[in-house]
């Protein structure tokens, strides 16, 4: 009786032993996949949490998609305009306001570029005056001047040059290295012909290259210096000049006379060949005139006489 207990428990423990010897292994096994998955999630998850965190701590905004072969526009840093106004002011003395104008471009950094004053209308001053100042003083040296007299008009350009700018620009840079290429073939060149040659291209070269930094020079000058031109002109006096006299009055009389008469001599000169032409044409058409009358009168008139003769004669 014990024997056959003994035997079964014998079997049960055997099992049991080999389960375990079958089962550790390859529960150590999955637990090291599982182990490893899990440190590779992790390290993915901390990856992603780091790159997530980074992009929601930066105060700078995500990038819009944009599409292929598109960038976004910014206004050029460099930008070369070109700024000129006219001003036309009333003042009661041109000759006074004069000064004030010079001590404008004085005090706004620039200078006088030209001027002239001539007499309108019997004594009225007229002047045209040219400024140039400094592109940041144009606004406010535009507004003191107005501020000198009664405005009459004012217009204002703006012309745009950055294109022509940036195309001399690139030219240069070309020419730039032609005439270097040049250099190094004159220093590698040997015979008389050859460096002739090089020579000639040469001087060809920095011609086309001084031409286009004197261009550059003058668009500089404009864009830098903003121009302004302001007229003065004074107010008609009401009721005519105050220095009116007699002599005067007589002499602009002659003078209205001189010039009615020297127009009317201007015209008879002028009319006399269609007044030739007039007469002539008239005195054809008399002569026309005069032709055909006789033509109507004369069978008519002879046959009349003939009946009209008594017998006897």
């Amino acid at each position: 009786m014990i024997r056959p207990v003994v035997l079964f428990s014998g079997l049960l423990v055997l099992l049991l032993v080999c389960s375990g010897c079958l089962t550790t292994p390859w529960e150590a096994n999955s637990v090291g996949e599982g182990s490893k998955a899990v440190a590779q999630w992790d390290r993915a998850t901390e990856s992603s949490a780091g790159y997530s965190g980074a992009v929601s701590g930066s105060s700078a905004p995500l990038p819009a998609a944009t599409p292929a072969g598109y960038s976004s526009w910014e206004p050029a840093a460099d930008q070369k305009i070109i700024r000129t106004s006219q001003i036309n002011l009333e003042v009661q003395n041109v000759t006074s306001t004069l000064e004030p104008l010079k001590q404008i471009a004085t005090i706004h950094g620039g200078y006088i570029g030209s001027l002239s004053v001539n007499t309108r209308g019997g004594d009225r001053l007229y002047a045209v005056l040219t400024m140039r100042v400094p592109a940041r003083e144009f606004d406010a040296a535009n507004a003191a001047i107005k501020a000198l007299g009664t405005l009459k008009s004012e217009s204002l350009s703006a012309d745009d040059v950055t294109e022509e700018y940036v195309d001399l620009q690139a030219q240069r840079s070309a020419l730039a290295n032609q005439l270097a290429q040049y250099n190094r073939i004159m220093e590698k060149a040997e015979n008389v012909s050859d460096i002739l040659e090089v020579q000639v291209q040469i001087e060809r070269v920095q011609v086309q290259i001084d031409r286009i930094d004197g261009r550059l020079k003058y668009l500089d000058s404009r864009v830098d210096y903003s121009t302004i031109t302001v007229t003065l002109e004074e107010p008609e006096l009401v009721g005519g000049r105050d220095d009116f006299s007699v002599v005067s009055v007589i002499n602009e009389s002659i003078a209205g006379f001189l010039a009615v008469a020297a127009g009317l001599v201007i015209l008879i000169i002028s009319g006399i060949p269609l007044l030739i032409l007039g007469v002539v044409l008239y005195l054809i058409y008399r002569l026309w005139k005069g032709r055909r009358r006789k033509e109507q009168k004369g069978p008519g008139e002879k046959v009349k006489q003939t009946e009209e003769r008594p017998p006897g004669q």
